[in-house]
């Protein structure tokens, strides 16, 4: 029997690492022309210890390729290739000096032809096949591309001339899949798959995804996906401070967004709901009449964005406001740019220390300040808004950016509202610094669409990457939401996720470790940590200090209750170490969500790769964001393979 090769297309040097770790008794295809290696790398490679057989080719689409390439395959040789893959067609010289030294080195030698266009007839490929082995090939490497069904059965047929064992022939393109299986079957030495459907070397290639038991899919099928609360909350208060009618087009209703509808009530707005449409009237008069709070009086809920949103907008009215709200966000400290606001015109008088309740005393001015941003990005969203309100214009300096992307989805939403007049022109790692033009006007909007929500659609796409087959809809891969950079994350680690349009499909996938920093993005933890303890071996994510003040201390609670699972993590500063392994099975276990929405859903998908029962406390607190998480995931589980 032979071997299935993984061809790497496209891998970092971390990536063609992990596959030679751990893909025993396999081969490894590394192209040398599009994988990320230097020559150092290169070298270490090829020289290192491992658990699969190597083999360096380098496909050129060019004579000036030819140096680099011949230069980059003598040292894949010399440090120790299983295989080198010479194509037939190259210069005589070139060739020659490459079967030489590996004839020298122990190196077996795979002699290549290509035809990207057409399949030859039956007698110029037996002359080509026997010229390789003339040559001195150990393996013959045949592929055409298949234009129609019949140059399928052309290829196969060099198996009746040569011995199987040492011929590797099928046809390319669509046509020619079945010959790929075929040729396998008859017992060639090389089977070529890719680890996902964006690497594939060629069309028509086979993917690690298609050759999975059944029994390893456990969620197959489209969900549907809520909302994004984030930009839904943003959406509904904008339209309750303009004055007039706007149209909020396909709402999802989750804890979070009723509590913007009473925060929108407290303004004096009118609500009214059909289906997924929200109509919200607006009766606010900032410029002429300040902001009209009803009692004085904002109950944010759960939702800490609306707390940070509603203390800078409570400046902008002629009464104190109070802002309160319930269950753990009583436990947060909402308290960060106390300083930059009381230099803006408010205090801050908090009940208990620095939580809700909190009572905003003064009127907002404009004017400059200077903050830091390691605290996120919530309530400097606040102050935007609430600044375009003001007589003066007004500067926000910013060092040690965190969630910008949040700003950045603050201000395009707001633009749809007629807050255009921002400008930010420096925006990198260490320092935004946002203009503000006073006296915008805040306009109804006649109809706007609300996004999906990339948050949940980031947890389903871990569970898809890890045992299923799923189907996301609506999705824009190009949103301002932070989270949609999961879709990025997950092509870079060469998980087989796919997008067309707004439709996104992820199959389970080889997941390899990996390092990511999540200070722009902090609810990525969750379907991050599900990843890490599905990846063999360590796995960091940095930035994890952004979660002591979630609904709970959300990297400590994730890495106590996966603990009851199997999973072994710890924290060091501000990163948390995951120790990952490849279908990993977690272990029956009691669990608590800590009242932590993402907790429940990330230990509920664990809950379907476990050996047995996983009880699962608190997972009421999932109507924060995702109320139909249990029924979209017993859907999938219903889904059957056609």
């Amino acid at each position: 029997m032979g071997l299935i090769c993984y061809s790497l297309k496209g891998a970092s040097n971390t990536y063609c690492n992990f596959m030679a770790h751990t893909r025993s008794g396999a081969a490894i295809e590394i192209r040398l022309d599009d994988c990320m290696l230097d020559d150092e790398q290169l070298n270490e490679l090829f020289s290192m210890e491992r658990r699969s057989q190597l083999i360096a080719t380098f496909h050129i689409e060019s004579p000036s390729q030819m140096e680099e390439a011949t230069n980059k395959l003598t040292s894949a040789i010399l440090s120790g290739a299983d295989y080198v893959d010479i194509p037939l067609d190259w210069p005589e010289h070139s060739r020659k000096w490459l079967i030489s030294l590996a004839l020298n080195k122990g190196c077996k030698i795979i002699l290549s032809h290509h035809n990207y266009k057409i399949t030859e007839p039956l007698k110029e490929l037996v002359s080509i096949a026997q010229d390789a082995f003339y040559q001195g090939a150990d393996i013959v490497k045949v592929v055409t591309t298949a234009c129609r069904k019949e140059d399928s059965s052309t290829i196969l047929k060099l198996y009746n001339h040569f011995p199987a064992e040492k011929l590797v022939a099928f046809a390319m393109g669509r046509e020619g899949y079945n010959s790929r299986l075929a040729s396998f079957s008859k017992g060639a030495p090389l089977f070529y798959i890719a680890p996902a459907r964006n690497k594939a070397t060629a069309d028509g290639q086979p993917i690690y995804a298609d050759f999975l038991d059944d029994d390893m899919i456990r969620l197959r099928g489209e969900a549907q996906l809520p909302a994004s609360k984030s930009f839904a909350q943003r959406a509904i208060l904008l339209a309750a401070l303009a004055e007039g009618t706007t149209k909020l087009y396909g709402i999802t209703l989750c804890d979070d967004t009723r509590a913007a509808m009473g925060v929108a009530e407290s303004l004096g707005a009118e609500i009214f709901l059909e289906g997924e449409v929200m109509t919200v009237t607006g009766h606010q008069n900032i410029l002429e009449k300040g902001l009209v709070v009803k009692d004085n009086r904002f109950f944010v809920g759960e939702s800490a964005l609306l707390a940070r949103l509603c203390i800078p907008l409570a400046g902008l009215s002629q009464e104190d406001i109070t802002i309160t709200g319930e269950k753990s966000l009583l436990g947060r400290r909402i308290d960060e740019h106390k300083t930059a606001l009381r230099k803006l015109g408010i205090t801050l008088d908090y009940t208990d220390k620095s939580y809700l309740p909190v009572t905003v005393h003064g009127h907002l001015k404009g004017g400059a300040i200077f903050l830091s941003g390691k605290k996120g990005s919530q309530m400097i969203s606040g102050m935007l808004l609430a600044l375009s309100q003001c007589k003066n214009g007004s500067m926000i300096d910013i060092s040690n950016v965190t969630s910008s992307p949040y700003i950045n989805l603050t201000t395009y939403i707001a633009s749809f509202f007629g807050l255009t007049k921002y400008e930010i022109p420096v925006d990198d790692e260490e320092e935004m610094v946002c203009y503000v033009e006073p006296l915008q006007k805040v306009e109804p909007v006649f109809g706007l669409q609300i996004e999906k929500d990339w948050s949940s659609a980031a947890l389903l796409l871990a569970a898809g990457a890890i045992m299923g087959d799923i189907t996301l809809k609506g999705l824009d891969t190009y949103s301002q939401q932070a989270d949609a950079v999961m879709f990025l994350i997950m092509e870079e680690c060469l998980i087989d996720i796919v997008e067309d349009k707004d439709v996104v499909n992820v199959r389970k996938s080889i997941i390899s470790p990996f390092y990511y920093d999540i200070s722009d993005c902090p609810d990525l933890f969750a379907p991050l940590f599900l990843l890490a303890s599905q990846a063999e071996g360590e796995s960091i994510i940095a930035g994890i200090n952004r979660l002591r003040n979630k609904e709970s201390n959300r990297a400590l609670t994730f890495s106590k209750e996966f603990e009851k699972l199997g999973v072994q993590s710890h924290i060091a500063g501000d990163e948390i170490y995951i120790y990952g392994c490849e279908n990993f099975v977690y272990e029956s276990a009691k669990c608590s969500a800590h009242g932590d929405h993402r907790l429940a859903m990330s230990l509920y998908i664990a809950s379907l790769m476990a050996k047995g029962p996983v009880e699962i406390e608190d997972m009421e607190s999932i109507g924060k964001s995702f109320p139909n998480f249990v029924e979209t995931i017993e859907k999938l589980k219903t889904k059957k393979k056609q």
